[in-house]
């Protein structure tokens, strides 16, 4: 890069039965070697010494009976936190008869593995310091903690939350991608940065099912800006059939049972119940109760991190909808059309993998994960901007053959969070922001509408310098829902858009993604809802820059100085001026 404006990408978009945890003299330990993905702790996973130690320390005996133990307990707690003090409505064959079960009924139930038929179980949302936390009980401590852990420790502040939500999936597919790694991380990729699992118990109840299952993992847990730092914790998963058409999964930290370098998030009993309901529906209930050490956070996120939308069970919930959506948009049988010409099935189902493709690796490139090294442009400015690069990987068709940089902040914007997503998302405001689209015609070709918001969309967005001459396409991906939104496009050049939208091998594309992140800000309650008179935008761009050999030169990063300052007062200035 010079400092002159980059020109559209170069290479991007072009082709080329209820049981607990056994002990381990009668546990039979899960086949290392089978080639299932989740079994396995590859190499390039365990790239952090302490996941090594971790890895060796959780596979003695009595760490697994330690652990086993710890995980019951756990499962009882996320009973109890998901069901305490609300009553249990379940209409009878007499309609004009109702059955109220209390929390100890159900518990008593589960002991002695009844059924609860197809009782609904009801929960709400809990905010930050709620009273069900009262009644969570603390695990004990096994491990000493020395006085630097204590004092860290008095800085710790518990969040705790609790949502429900009917999903269209049947509960042992949820629980089959909740203990299934690659799944997890794909299902969750916009929460999870980076995961492994380290170790793995399983008894595989009855039809092959994960009932007993027990797995020591690792994970980050982000929000996508560079600016707010990733959670990591070691933790237990366990699954556990509760009843016919009942599960349950549940994560604890093990941070009181082994060494670890810092204990600044910590994970209590989290996770969630899943009920069996008619026409394959069914009812997932989510709590999330952990404790942070949040003074890092800047000032701009404190209230959004605080409000529990951030890494909350609301924000869980959500992506698992979305997930819910996208499969069911993938498999629909509709078509889009390009100026009243139908898109063949086959490319329509290219579009949306390319497009999913792209977003997961938006959330990958612009979180703060200790595998991306940022690194903060040392030039004065209205915004702190941070920089890395990615070379390109051999043999990966997926993006340019060439190192990319890619450049992000985040700001705050005095608009709802409604609004400025519209104006982001919409095709007819990209002039007005995007630098390299200045008086071009902007049009949109295509959309395939992703659930019933039209919000809610892939589009195929074509940017004309003239009448006649197409300068490039844009692939762009935009989601709305209460924890946030986001906006990600990549450019695709006019072969590779044709080879798609002929049903060719979206893996061959070549793309670099880049976006928006829209979250609410200015937070306060409107009854059981909250709402947001402001919004915080993070904006990350990523480019080809074949001027970067080893470092980034000081006249690209004056360029990206510019560029980021400009797109961000760009979007600024449209609100003030009301163009959009």
């Amino acid at each position: 890069m010079n400092n002159n404006y980059p020109q559209y990408n170069e290479g991007a978009g072009s082709s080329h039965t209820s049981n607990s945890p056994q002990r381990a003299s009668n546990f039979p330990i899960f086949d290392q070697s089978a080639s299932n993905s989740n079994s396995n702790v590859k190499g390039n996973e365990l790239h952090r010494a302490s996941d090594l130690l971790m890895a060796v320390s959780v596979c003695t005996e009595a760490n697994f009976s330690r652990i086993a133990d710890l995980a019951d307990t756990a499962m009882d707690e996320l009973i109890k936190a998901a069901l305490d003090g609300d009553p249990l409505w379940m209409p009878q064959q007499n309609e004009e008869a109702e059955s109220y079960y209390t929390l100890m009924d159900i518990m008593k139930m589960v002991e002695v593995g009844e059924p609860p038929s197809s009782s609904l179980l009801d929960f709400e949302l809990f905010n930050t310091k709620s009273d069900a936390e009262s009644n969570i009980n603390n695990n004990t401590n096994l491990g000493f903690k020395d006085n630097q852990q204590q004092q860290q420790q008095h800085y710790l502040q518990t969040e705790f939350s609790r949502q429900t939500e009917f999903v269209k999936m049947d509960p042992l597919s949820i629980v089959g991608f909740l203990m299934d790694l690659e799944q997890w991380s794909l299902i969750f990729s916009d929460i999870v940065s980076r995961a492994a699992i380290l170790q793995m118990w399983s008894s595989m109840g009855p039809g092959g099912t994960y009932d007993g299952t027990l797995q020591v993992m690792t994970a980050e847990f982000q929000l996508a800006s560079p600016l707010v730092e990733t959670r990591e914790s070691y933790f237990g998963r366990f699954c556990k059939q509760l009843a016919p058409y009942t599960w349950g999964v549940v994560d604890i930290s093990l941070e009181d049972l082994f060494p670890y370098p810092s204990i600044g998030f910590c994970r209590k009993p989290s996770g969630c119940l899943i009920q069996a309901c008619p026409d394959g529906i069914s009812k997932v209930m989510w709590v999330e109760h952990v404790e942070v050490d949040n003074r890092c956070v800047q000032p701009m996120f404190q209230p959004y991190i605080n409000s529990g939308l951030a890494f909350g069970a609301k924000r869980w919930v959500s992506s698992l909808v979305r997930y819910c959506i996208w499969q069911t948009t993938l498999e629909a049988k509709s078509t889009s059309t390009i100026n009243g010409v139908s898109i063949l099935q086959a490319g329509r189902l290219s579009v949306l993998k390319l497009a999913e493709r792209m977003t997961r690796t938006f959330y990958k490139v612009v979180s703060g994960s200790k595998e991306n090294p940022w690194m903060k442009i040392p030039i004065p400015g209205p915004h702190d901007i941070r920089v890395m690069t990615q070379k390109a990987k051999e043999n990966d068709p997926g993006r340019p053959p060439c190192t990319s940089v890619i450049f992000a902040t985040s700001a705050q914007v005095p608009n709802n969070p409604n609004e400025v997503f519209q104006f982001l998302r919409h095709e007819k405001s990209r002039n007005k922001w995007d630098i390299l689209s200045f008086g071009y015609v902007i049009t949109e070709l295509a959309c395939i509408i992703n659930g019933n918001d039209s919000r809610n969309r892939v589009s195929i967005i074509q940017v004309n310098s003239s009448p006649r001459k197409v300068e490039v396409f844009y692939l762009q991906e935009s989601y709305f829902d209460a924890t946030g939104s986001y906006i990600v496009y990549a450019p695709v050049d006019l072969f590779a858009m044709s080879i798609l939208l002929r049903g060719g091998n979206p893996d061959n594309v070549a793309i670099l993604s880049s976006g928006f992140v829209v979250l609410p800000d200015n937070l306060k309650m409107n009854g059981q809802e909250i709402e947001a008179d402001g919004s915080i935008v993070t904006v990350a761009l990523n480019i080809v820059d074949h001027s970067i050999t080893e470092r980034i030169p000081f006249d690209s990063m004056v360029s990206m100085h510019r560029i980021m300052n400009e797109t961000v007062a760009s979007i600024k200035q449209a609100f003030q001026v009301q163009q959009f």
